[in-house]
């Protein structure tokens, strides 16, 4: 059974999945790309000196692809299942309906995490050859609340995407939106290291907004 509901959330998302890992890797090569030509253009001492001094961000052009692969694997994933009302007939598989949602998000999210674990390895490893450690930790540190943003983007999508009242899905899309931009205000890199705990607890807790619209549309709500 698990098999099967893996399976079907291949079929429906794998076109957007592919996209996303293009565009993910697209993006990684332009922004190593731009680091090797500003090393070249104002020379290493100077590019140091900017991020140093100024904060300025190295991997600043995938800030907000965590977020959009978050809303449309989502939206792929859960948008047929409720405008084809394919839901309830999902929901009546010889399984309880609690673990039948919880498989369909463990699908979305071990997706979405090997999708970031290899974009934070191979920013690992791309800014260790063009820096020193110490630069390298502080940028990278930049980056974890981005992806942590990721995953909350897609299960609040997936909030959302449940609710069976289309005037509740627009109330709930502005806290929505203001919750996700805790993860991606500018600040200096490092300056999120004592709060990615309470990131990583909302991301946890955003479990229960999603069995909250589950509830309602089980219900019927109109």
């Amino acid at each position: 059974m698990i098999k099967s509901i893996f399976y079907k959330e291949w079929i429906k998302s794998r076109w957007v999945l592919l996209v996303i890992a293009g565009v993910f890797t697209s993006v990684l090569a332009y922004s190593f790309m731009n680091i090797s030509n500003n090393f070249r253009v104002s020379g290493v001492n100077e590019y140091w000196e900017l991020i140093v001094q100024k904060g300025i961000s190295s991997m600043g052009y995938i800030k907000y692809l965590p977020l959009l692969s978050g809303m449309l694997l989502a939206i792929a994933q859960f948008v047929p299942e409720i405008t084809n009302k394919r839901l309830k007939l999902t929901l009546h598989l010889p399984m309880a309906e609690s673990k039948m949602i919880l498989f369909m998000l463990g699908f979305g999210i071990i997706c979405l995490s090997m999708l970031f674990s290899v974009t934070y390895l191979t920013t690992t490893i791309g800014m260790n050859l063009y820096f020193c450690k110490e630069i390298a930790c502080w940028n990278l540190s930049e980056i974890y609340p981005w992806l942590c943003g990721g995953i909350a983007s897609y299960l609040l999508s997936v909030w959302i995407c449940l609710e069976p009242v289309w005037k509740q899905r627009v109330l709930k899309g502005f806290p929505g939106l203001c919750a996700i931009a805790l993860f991606y205000f500018d600040e200096m890199p490092g300056a999120y290291a004592p709060f990615i705990g309470y990131l990583i607890a909302f991301v946890v807790l955003s479990l229960a907004f999603v069995f909250h619209s589950l509830v309602r549309f089980k219900d019927g709500e109109q």
